[in-house]
């Protein structure tokens, strides 16, 4: 089903000053026995143009997959140490999160999902990041 996405989000580098993010956008979402299946198109906006955005919603996991332009795998999961490749087209960088946060209230009518994580960069720190998901049916 055709929903409306506002993601919100707030990025931290080192000491400088959080730089925050808004975006509205159009999506799918489809249920897969117990999992949601979340996407979109990334635009010029995000500079991902090119790029498919699909989250896999399960109920203590939730995996962020990205296609086309650029290719990424992020599993978040409280507790959990993800290490993947996060390949840009010209070159590939080791990327590691760490969930710190995990909340989501997403259903079949749309719901929330918050993810907060730390995420390291060739095993060098490079910052913290939240993000705040609403989702919400689109009016036919």
């Amino acid at each position: 089903m055709k929903v409306v996405l506002t993601i919100t989000g707030s990025q931290r580098f080192g000491t400088d000053e959080p730089e925050k993010t808004s975006l509205v956008t159009e999506g799918t979402l489809e249920r897969e026995g117990d999992i949601l299946l979340l996407s979109y198109e990334e635009s010029e906006l995000t500079g991902m143009e090119g790029t498919t955005t699909v989250f896999r919603v399960e109920p203590a996991r939730i995996t962020l997959q990205r296609s086309g332009t650029l290719e990424s795998q992020m599993v978040f999961e409280l507790g959990h140490e993800d290490r993947s490749l996060y390949d840009m087209g010209f070159g590939a960088l080791m990327i590691t999160v760490l969930t710190d946060r995990l909340e989501n209230t997403l259903t079949d009518a749309g719901g929330e999902m918050d993810v907060s994580y730390s995420v390291a960069i060739e095993n060098e720190t490079a910052g913290h990041i939240d993000y705040h998901i609403h989702v919400r049916l689109q009016e036919t």
